[in-house]
């Protein structure tokens, strides 16, 4: 009946949440994931996908910054890239290397959890457990080596893996260099992605053209439309434990100036807003550091920040400022340009790394723009009932519309399909405006304190919090509102 259903119908497959890029998709520390992406726990059917296309990244030379070899892999950062290629195409979330932070191609072993995974006889606590435990044994293996080669001043007779450690080492400059190699901040486990890329892919096929006429709307390039390869895996519903979300992982402070966030939308959650406000926000980084790396380096690391490592260092070669910051600039923001280049490669070559690949169904709606207060039941009408549905259609309402506690407010949107479009206008037409809320609204005193608010009308804090997006709870104001949810 709607295109959804040809998007949504995947199967549950119940499997370990894998460690993601921060903000993103593959840089989080080993022992809890950076960010949830409830809607990549499914798999993908793409018997109703379409055939996938081959990223085409000509004619752009007006597009800002853009020449030839604009988003070409720098001198220096060719290892970097290649283990991220890796990753993306060689190893499954069944898999993952354990490797050095700094100096991410040299990797010590492959860890395999396959065994665990098929043991039925496990529940999923017990299966994360025992890859925990292997991942830790794996670790503990590897520094007595390191620390055992520390010890040595050549390589006279070592053999095995004593020695292929000490030729992989043989081209790192760098004072004991073995037992700097140990330290627990420097031993890593990354998960392989190979198998999330390739859903990613599935799920770009939504959005990326329309993306592609976003950015050619701003005058930017292409190829920075596929930076939700490295951020959210092009997944509706990631969010990031330090408050980044959607396909671009906005945080608010950065959305704030290009996004709607009130009681009853959180538009870095739409992929298409957010997208218009990506290449703004691009835009004004390349203005600030007039180079691609660097700016996109900067939508991890802060554009900003970038800019005073240019002026510090006066250089803006982005290899060069790594170097020359020793290991300090954090491993996602030193891996984020490599691994975002890594991620155009796959994309370019997915047939031959990645196998059968294939895009959804393009993304397609029709927006509405409301000039009153909408609720939940209404919107849900035009979509046969269908919560799921209307939730895909419409990932920028917040939870407590879904629950029915606030309406859809004036001055925001809603997206419905194509064949309901008539009908949603001339409902919205006729019906009378919906109260914003359902529930009571308490005027803030002197002293008052969000959990105490919370307590005196026995609600969550959380859910309080949630109902009121727009309030500080460390600046509360005597005299304001705040909405009390219904219990």
């Amino acid at each position: 009946m709607y295109q959804w259903r040809a998007m949504m119908k995947l199967s549950v497959l119940k499997w370990y949440v894998v460690t993601l890029f921060f903000t993103c998709a593959a840089f989080g520390a080993d022992e809890a994931p950076p960010t949830d992406f409830k809607d990549m726990k499914k798999t993908v059917s793409t018997a109703e996908g379409r055939d996938f296309r081959s990223p085409d990244f000509s004619g752009q030379e007006q597009r800002l910054g853009y020449q030839v070899g604009a988003f070409s892999i720098p001198v220096g950062m060719e290892e970097k890239v290649s283990f991220w290629i890796d990753i993306y195409s060689r190893f499954t979330t069944d898999q993952g290397l354990l490797h050095d932070s700094r100096f991410p191609h040299l990797v010590y072993e492959s860890v395999d959890f396959t065994d665990i995974k098929e043991n039925g006889s496990l529940t999923d606590y017990q299966k994360r457990k025992q890859r925990e435990r292997r991942v830790k044994e794996a670790k503990k293996r590897i520094r007595e080596r390191l620390d055992r080669l520390s010890r040595h001043t050549s390589s006279a007779g070592l053999e095995g893996e004593d020695l292929r450690y000490w030729i992989m080492f043989s081209q790192i400059e760098e004072p004991n260099k073995f037992k700097s190699a140990k330290h627990r901040h420097r031993l890593r486990f990354q998960l392989g992605l190979k198998d999330r890329f390739q859903r990613a892919i599935f799920y770009s096929g939504r959005y990326l053209e329309e993306m592609e006429k976003i950015f050619a709307e701003y005058g930017l390039p292409k190829e920075l439309t596929r930076l939700p390869f490295v951020e959210s895996s092009f997944n509706l519903k990631a969010r990031s434990n330090v408050g980044a979300s959607g396909i671009w992982q906005f945080m608010r402070g950065s959305a704030k100036p290009y996004l709607k966030m009130n009681v009853s939308v959180d538009e870095r959650n739409d992929p298409i807003k957010s997208t218009h406000a990506a290449a703004k926000l691009l835009k004004h980084y390349y203005g600030l550091l007039e180079s691609w790396p660097l700016a996109v380096t900067g939508y991890n690391h802060g554009a900003y920040g970038m800019r005073r490592l240019v002026r510090r260092y006066k250089t803006t070669n982005l290899v060069e400022l790594m170097v020359k910051r020793k290991g300090r600039f954090g491993f996602a923001s030193a891996n984020f340009y490599a691994s975002y280049l890594a991620a155009l490669e796959v994309e370019k070559n997915a047939k031959v790394l990645l196998g059968d690949v294939s895009w959804d169904q393009p993304f397609e709606y029709k927006e509405i723009k409301l000039d009153k207060n909408v609720s939940v039941t209404n919107l849900l009408s035009w979509f046969a009932g269908d919560k799921e549905a209307a939730q895909f259609y419409n990932p920028h309402l917040r939870p407590q519309v879904w629950r029915d506690q606030v309406a859809i407010g004036r001055k925001n949107f809603i997206r419905v399909p194509a064949e309901n479009y008539k009908v949603a206008q001339d409902d919205i037409y006729r019906l009378p405006a919906a109260k914003l809320y359902n529930g009571t609204t308490y005027k803030i005193r002197r002293g008052d304190t969000l959990s105490d608010i919370a307590d005196n009308f026995g609600v969550r804090l959380s859910r309080l919090r949630a109902a009121n997006a727009g309030i500080n709870p460390r600046r509360l104001l005597p005299g304001q509102k705040l909405h009390i949810p219904v219990k």
